[in-house]
């Protein structure tokens, strides 16, 4: 046997290995695929429980009845939760031993609850970023695979067959992204304990300025712009810190705050809670509050 059949034999192995945790998600018009991540908990995306009411319908041999636990649009993560499901969970992967161009495996569900595969390469792998939707990931994955009916929602495997993430299209098709797993766990942990994920705010309405040249030189600041504070929540995170109509936000978190994107890059989940320093403009001044990050 060659060397090439060799590895299309294990190739189709490792698929029929890991296609059992795969279940197919019956959604409005829609194909997608789901992953049991945990015993009774079904790991999918937005798109599977949108209209829905308490519970969806999935496919994993016959049609079970999963209960909706929550969901993020941040992240486009979705739990479901499933009595006595007696399914294998998948195995998660080591995502710090990721390298661009290292073969990927997308495995989905389509309709009629067949397994369907496609592989390629990890095209980018990059540090935390925002999505389009406000959520805080934790790395960039990015196969070069193109989305197939049932690919959202599916999982993302390494060449062992082991779980890299949860892949989606964020319903814009135009290319795939994966969830990383370390993303998807403190997801799931927060909808599990809350039924919600935490949303970092500071009581704000805010618009994006552009700073004078001459106020940046007194001020020796090197950033084009912040933010003019417009109105405040009265008892919010920052009526209680001090903040009033009328200031510019330059920095938080040491970090430039230029836009409502930057603004929303520093709220990250696991801030909310936590005291900040924040660096503002009033009068023509520098001046420096603490506040702390409040939940919406």
């Amino acid at each position: 046997m060659t060397a090439l059949s060799e590895f299309s034999d294990q190739l189709a192995d490792l698929i029929a290995q890991a296609a059992p945790a795969v279940v197919n998600i019956q959604a409005q018009r829609s194909v997608l695929s789901g992953v049991h991540w945990r015993p009774g908990v079904i790991v999918t995306t937005v798109d599977a429980v949108r209209r829905q009411q308490d519970e969806v319908t999935l496919m994993a041999g016959d049609a079970i009845a999963a209960k909706i636990i929550g969901q993020d649009a941040g992240t486009d993560i979705a739990v479901l939760q499933v009595e006595n499901l007696e399914l294998p969970t998948a195995q998660l992967g080591d995502l710090e031993t990721l390298r661009t161009g290292h073969l990927v495996l997308a495995l989905g569900r389509s309709e009629g609850d067949r397994i369907r595969a496609s592989a390629g390469i990890l095209a980018e792998l990059g540090t935390a970023w925002q999505s389009w939707t406000g959520g805080h990931i934790d790395r960039l994955l990015r196969p070069d695979i193109t989305p197939f009916p049932g690919f959202t929602g599916s999982p993302l495997l390494d060449s062992q067959g082991h779980l890299l993430g949860i892949n989606t299209t964020y319903s814009r098709g135009r290319f795939a992204v994966t969830i990383p797993t370390t993303t998807v766990n403190r997801v799931v942990d927060q909808l599990l304990q809350r039924g919600r994920v935490a949303q970092g705010y500071l009581g704000i309405g805010l618009q994006p300025v552009e700073l004078p040249n001459s106020l940046k030189q007194s001020l020796d600041l090197s950033q084009a712009g912040g933010i003019l504070i417009v109105s405040l929540e009265t008892d919010g995170p920052a009526d209680g810190a001090g903040v009033l109509m009328g200031d510019i936000l330059v920095t938080l978190v040491g970090e430039p705050i230029e836009t409502v994107r930057d603004l929303r890059s520093q709220l990250a989940p696991d801030r909310v809670g936590q005291p900040v320093t924040a660096r503002l403009i009033r009068g023509g001044q520098l001046l420096e509050l603490s506040l702390t990050i409040g939940e919406r």
